[in-house]
């Protein structure tokens, strides 16, 4: 039964609402004051409640303001003021207080039916606007579960990455992920979707996913771009986009790749004056606009040092508004961030925001992201080539076959016997070689014929990328990898390296031939891979001999010995177009 609460200090006038109430369906409770009427608030939960203005111990107004408060934001019950004051400041009380409607003294039967079917229809409103409310905010909370397990990245919580990220509603359009990839690079990308708030985040989520599969197989970061344009291009509405900063910081801390899409510029610090060196500019679009984009052609190049800093900024900063409509502007950006005195730029660009937007509220997603380029930077990471001996693997050897006919390893015997118990093979020729990375898609393959080798990702893609890369550079390409041995050398070397990818083509004999064969045992693996390729090979034991003196390999020759360290054996042919490994990956106890 609908229940209506009548507060007045008259008798009089609570038996004429009391009567005219209960041919209305309401079960009337009295109460003769405010506090009285708080009390029975609370113990009766009436649907409606009747007040008058002027009563003792506690007027209507108070009372008003109490039971309004008890009801809380997720609650609606009525009040109206039955008064005979006429006066508009207390009638003004009255609203603000928190009240409803108003009655006149005496109560007209009329006047009270349409009150109360007037406010039993804001009441079914309140009710379907509170399920609505509460509808929203669980899907918000499964939005928010499935948004943090997708996007947010665990590698961005290293000591030597800062960021500040405001969103200006619950969910922020701003995602900021880092990754680090098999080789050892770190990955870097502040995205800022079209808008903000949870609309503007659902596009997250398949970027983020992009982001770390392909990072983690080892893709390149034009390959991981390209994946995400043409995802985005296809899911996302007309009007909708992505811009996007990609950073790719290499760990020997030297260059930074940077590619930039309709986003604001990335600037690089230097560590000792503090000041700008650096400012890399948007080159494109913003993801999701057009299809089939090159952004290898986008990345470029930036020099850097150990202890200098990768600045990445959202247009949230540079677009922030003062209370006079004022932008933060670039000019702003760049003075702070050219401060000798600024130590930490997470916190120098927080406080000046706090300082220029004083309390006005901000109307976009603010992210800033500072990289320092220090060792602690890839702190996970093994230090691989550094911590071993190069020259000491007693199963490090050489095939004495003369004829290249014969396809037989010199293996230890307990692994030249063993039952294979699965075979992997790819071919790649010509201008494919030129097109594609085989290393990400080897290594997706080799995980999905046995899911244990999760846990030897790296060491996989160390071994196989180096491999590779001899068969190619020096097999196919036939270039000389001494070139490597000076600064000025290693960038003619990959000039030149560029040019004759680029002459390859579908005519070429060039070849390259992957095997790989793999014996389960309890849950250890024991993996054989193969490489040949159709190019004249190099000269095996002048590389043996470059073991002895570890100390004079400069920039060039490490990777075999880098191979041998991670491998059970390691064997070459005579004439070093062919290579057989022989590696055990332990699973997890």
């Amino acid at each position: 039964m609908k229940k209506a609460l009548v507060v007045d200090d008259n008798n009089v006038n609570r038996c004429l609402l009391n009567a005219l109430l209960k041919r209305y369906g309401y079960c009337v409770i009295e109460a003769t004051n405010g506090v009285e009427a708080i009390e029975k608030h609370l113990e009766h939960q009436p649907s409606i409640i009747f007040m008058d203005l002027m009563m003792p111990v506690m007027d209507g107004i108070e009372a008003c303001k109490q039971i309004k408060k008890q009801c809380g934001q997720h609650s609606f019950v009525p009040i109206i003021f039955v008064t005979a004051v006429s006066d508009e400041d207390k009638l003004s009380q009255c609203i603000e207080s928190g009240g409803d409607d108003f009655l006149s003294k005496p109560v007209d039967l009329k006047i009270l039916s349409a009150r109360i079917k007037s406010m039993e229809r804001l009441g079914l409103l309140y009710d379907a606007y509170f399920a609505m409310t509460e509808r929203i905010q669980r899907d918000q909370e499964l939005a928010k579960t499935v948004f943090n397990s997708v996007v947010v990245s665990e590698v961005s919580k290293n000591e030597a990455i800062q960021s500040l990220l405001l969103p200006a509603e619950v969910f922020s359009g701003d995602m900021f992920l880092t990754a680090l990839s098999p080789s050892g690079e770190l990955h870097i990308m502040l995205a800022d979707f079209t808008g903000h708030g949870l609309g503007a985040a659902l596009g997250a989520i398949p970027a983020s996913d992009a982001f770390k599969a392909m990072t983690a197989k080892g893709f390149s970061g034009d390959k991981v771009l390209n994946a995400i344009n043409n995802k985005l291009k296809k899911i996302l509405p007309v009007g909708m986009f992505m811009a996007v900063q990609y950073v790719i910081v290499r760990k020997e801390l030297d260059y930074a790749a940077v590619c930039i899409c309709g986003m604001p510029d990335v600037y690089i610090r230097n560590h000792q004056t503090r000041q700008i060196k650096y400012n890399a500019k948007s080159r494109s679009f913003p993801l999701g606009v057009i299809a089939n984009v090159d952004f290898k052609l986008l990345f470029e190049n930036v020099a850097i040092s150990i202890g200098d800093s990768i600045i990445l900024c959202s247009d949230g900063v540079t677009e922030a508004v003062n209370e006079s409509d004022e932008l933060f502007g670039e000019y702003r950006l760049k003075k702070l961030l050219n401060r000798p005195d600024c130590d930490c730029v997470i916190g120098c660009i927080d406080e000046a925001l706090k300082q220029f937007c004083g309390d006005g509220k901000q109307t976009d997603d603010i992210s800033v992201a500072e990289i320092s380029c220090t060792d602690s930077l890839f702190s996970n990471l093994q230090n691989s080539m550094e911590a071993f001996d190069y020259t000491h693997n007693d199963h490090f050897m050489t095939s004495t076959t003369s004829s290249v006919t014969e396809n037989k390893l010199t293996l230890p015997a307990q692994i030249a016997n063993l039952p294979w118990h699965w075979h992997y093979q790819l071919t790649l020729k010509g201008s494919q070689l030129a097109k594609l990375n085989p290393i990400p898609i080897l290594i997706g393959q080799l995980q999905e014929l046995d899911n244990q080798l999760e846990h030897s990702v790296q060491t996989l893609y160390t071994i196989l990328t180096e491999l590779y890369i001899n068969a190619l550079d020096h097999g196919i390409l036939e270039l000389d990898s001494t070139l490597k041995n000076s600064p000025q050398g290693f960038e003619r070397y990959f000039d030149e390296r560029e040019k004759r990818l680029a002459e390859l083509n579908d005519d070429d004999k060039g070849q390259i031939d992957f095997l790989f064969e793999g014996h389960r045992h309890e849950k250890d693996l024991t993996l054989h891979i193969g490489i040949t390729d159709s190019g004249q090979g190099f000269d095996i034991q002048k590389v043996l001999e470059k073991a002895k003196h570890p100390q004079d390999n400069a920039l060039c020759g490490r990777g075999i010995f880098l191979v041998n360290e991670l491998c059970h054996s390691l064997i070459y042919n005579e004439l070093g177009n062919k290579v057989d490994v022989i590696y055990t990956s332990h699973g997890s106890k």
